[in-house]
């Protein structure tokens, strides 16, 4: 609550000399120095603007590969807790829609392959391309980062994968495999569920050779960090990317080319730039297990990328196999909007067709990106890519840019001057606001530590009941729900200050009397306001119908009374006085206190403002009631205003806009 009686204007504290050097060395010379530099590097503005142009550009591709990431995990979330509730061959039987993207579901057990009963127009694709993988017949390839296999470069050997992002196969033909003229399925024997593939023949594959175990070294971060950290090395350094890929070569691992050759930032080998970092090796399904928990496992083959999901369930595994135009559809849902102003961007599949094709530029090639990233080892040569709606945007630009250099240093200086004394204003501003959050903190403390002190004194002589007078009880009693209200009184305010400016919320508003609501609330503060020695009265020419929260409304009432009670002193008298100035309504709260000195008038209304900050002060408060209670009406359409009163004191008085029947009404 604020005070009235104020000792102080509020001044500015002066600026400190070391904030002026720091100013001086931390701002002023370097600006003139790096003006200095930009006048010098303005014949080089083409090749800055078109960095500048391929960071921003990265940085949207590389938040559309984000989502993406973020989608698929999300969807082996969902998947998994699908896949949890198939407990064996016989959960297939009558299963219904799969959640979406999946097409159908599957379970392994015992080297078998089991899908549902019925046609789907998917299943012998499914079961050619990883029928043979799932009952342990064949090897597929497994991709990862080739960072991400290398990590023990950096001091470590990889840890075992965790779960779905490293479990994908990558690119191979179709398994050859014979037709025995007895169709593609078998029926399983009564009393069990769903269809069990039959046993497909295939050439046999030679087990691919373990990695070399790593030379022991010092030991490097964990997890995603080392993987980061390794993606970074081989990005930055041409010679350490090389090694990795001439070390998974020698190691029998496949090397991928990549589906785009960004321009930004091309580097003389062209064919360097468009290799994958994303390589594969054999593994079979029962390594893959060992390995991992479960994750989808892409395959590429000549009908494009086809996509399972599995997971390990007692007694098996069990999964999805994935509707790619589903999750195609998922996927350019997800991707950032294609077309701006500056650029295109979309996701190029694996074989370079976009997922969304907004209309390039003439002379333009979807191959041809100004900047493009893989996406992720789950969907193998998918990018994602931004194009230059017009391509001569980088020149214009750094056209613009140097003549923006020289205009920028020629005023320069003057906006360093203007801008000094407003730093200066600001630090002083924040060094005043500073020290009056300190103050509040103390002030606060001590408004809480005096009502707790008086209710915990009395609770515990009533407790120890060496009290025998039943008068002397209540009175007691009386006090303490006296400090109980003025604790809650403060605490209310500390929490409106706290919402104030975040909670944006309207409040909700009803047709309520203000004057009834002000006779209300004075005759709740009225016991207390007596024992203390005050003489109250309150008059009303009439209902007041206003739109308004009752209970906020009642905080500001409470806070004028109590600013008045506060400030008075010597006559202690308050007068609650109700009526109608043309279309607003008026609550008159006026004492005989001290008063406020001239030229205060509305700096009482300001957050922290006291005249006395001190613990020692006669007059405790945070100095947050009249600032709340300003807000809280200007929240209503009105306000609360301060005028001196004739003969001594002070009259604050809330104006709320009056609610007419006749359409008038205002809207909260």
């Amino acid at each position: 609550m604020n005070g009235k009686k104020r000792t102080r204007a509020g001044s500015g504290l002066p600026v400190p000399l070391p904030f002026v050097l720091v100013f001086v060395l931390a701002v002023l010379l370097p600006s003139i120095a790096l003006s200095l530099l930009a006048l010098r590097a303005a014949d080089r503005e083409a090749v800055y603007v078109e960095r500048s142009l391929e960071a921003a550009l990265l940085a949207e591709v590389n938040l559309a590969a984000q989502k993406i990431s973020a989608l698929l995990e999300s969807l082996a979330g969902d998947l998994k807790r699908q896949a949890e509730r198939i407990s064996g061959p016989e959960a297939l039987e009558g299963w219904g829609t799969s959640p979406s993207p999946a097409a159908f579901p599957f379970f392994v057990t015992g080297g078998r392959l089991f899908v549902p009963d019925g046609y789907h127009p998917r299943l012998d694709a499914f079961l050619q391309s990883f029928g043979p993988f799932l009952e342990d017949r064949e090897e597929m390839q497994v991709y990862d980062s080739i960072a991400g296999v290398y990590r023990k470069e950096m001091g470590e050997a990889p840890p075992a994968l965790s779960y779905a992002p490293l479990s994908q196969p990558a690119a191979e033909e179709a398994s050859p495999r014979e037709d025995t003229g007895e169709g593609l399925h078998a029926e399983l024997p009564a009393g069990t569920a769903g269809r069990v593939a039959r046993p497909l023949k295939a050439p046999p594959v030679t087990a691919a050779a373990p990695l070399p175990a790593p030379a022991k070294k010092a030991a490097a971060p964990q997890g995603g960090i080392e993987r980061q950290m390794a993606q970074s090395m081989a990005a930055a350094d041409p010679a350490f990317r090389e090694e990795l890929f001439r070390k998974a070569e020698e190691e029998g691992f496949s090397l991928l080319q990549r589906n785009v050759a960004p321009q930004a930032g091309a580097a003389p080998s062209p064919e360097r730039e468009e290799r994958s970092g994303t390589v594969a090796r054999g593994k079979s399904f029962a390594a893959l297990r060992s390995e991992s928990e479960g994750g989808f496992l892409p395959r590429l083959s000549e009908r494009g990328l086809e996509l399972i999901f599995w997971t390990d369930v007692p007694g098996g595994a069990a999964g999805f196999s994935i509707d790619m135009d589903d999750l195609r559809d998922r996927i350019a849902g997800a991707a950032p909007e294609a077309l701006t102003d500056i650029r295109v961007l979309t996701v190029l599949d694996d074989r370079g067709n976009p997922l969304v094709s907004p209309p390039l530029p003439s002379g333009a090639d979807w191959r041809r990106p100004f900047v493009a990233r893989e996406i992720s080892p789950l969907l193998p040569r998918w990018e994602a890519g931004a194009w230059l709606t017009n391509p001569g945007l980088a020149a214009s630009r750094a056209r613009f840019a140097t003549i923006a250099v020289w205009l920028l240093t020629g005023i320069l200086f003057v906006v360093i001057l203007a801008g000094a004394g407003v730093i200066m204003r600001m630090l002083s501003a924040e060094m005043r606001l500073a020290a009056n959050k300190t103050t509040f903190v103390a002030n606060v403390s001590h408004e809480l530590k005096t009502p707790l002190t008086s209710i915990r004194l009395f609770a515990e002589m009533l407790l120890s009941g060496r009290q025998q007078s039943e008068e002397r009880r209540k009175e007691y009693l009386r006090t303490m729900v006296s400090e109980t209200e003025r604790l809650s009184r403060l605490v209310d305010n500390v929490l409106a200050f706290s919402r104030k400016g975040a909670d944006i919320r309207p409040l909700p508003m009803e047709r309520l009397d203000l004057a009834a609501l002000a006779e209300d609330t004075l005759a709740q503060l009225e016991p207390h306001l007596a024992k203390n020695g005050f003489v109250s009265g309150f008059s009303a020419e009439g209902p007041l119908p206003v739109l308004g929260n009752s209970e906020a409304l009642r905080q500001v009432l409470m806070n004028l009374l109590s600013n008045s009670e506060k400030y008075s002193p010597a006559v202690r008298e308050v007068t609650v006085c109700c009526g109608r100035e043309g279309e607003t309504a008026a609550v008159r709260v006026a004492d005989r206190g001290s008063g406020v000195p001239p030229g205060l008038g509305e700096k009482i209304f300001q957050e922290f403002f006291r005249g006395d900050d001190s613990l020692a002060a006669p007059r405790s408060g945070a100095g947050l009631g009249l600032a709340i209670a300003r807000d809280i009406a200007r929240r209503h359409g009105g306000d609360v205003k301060y005028d001196p009163r004739e003969g001594g004191g002070s009259v604050f008085s809330l104006v709320l806009p009056l609610a007419f029947p006749e359409g008038k009404e205002r809207r909260g």
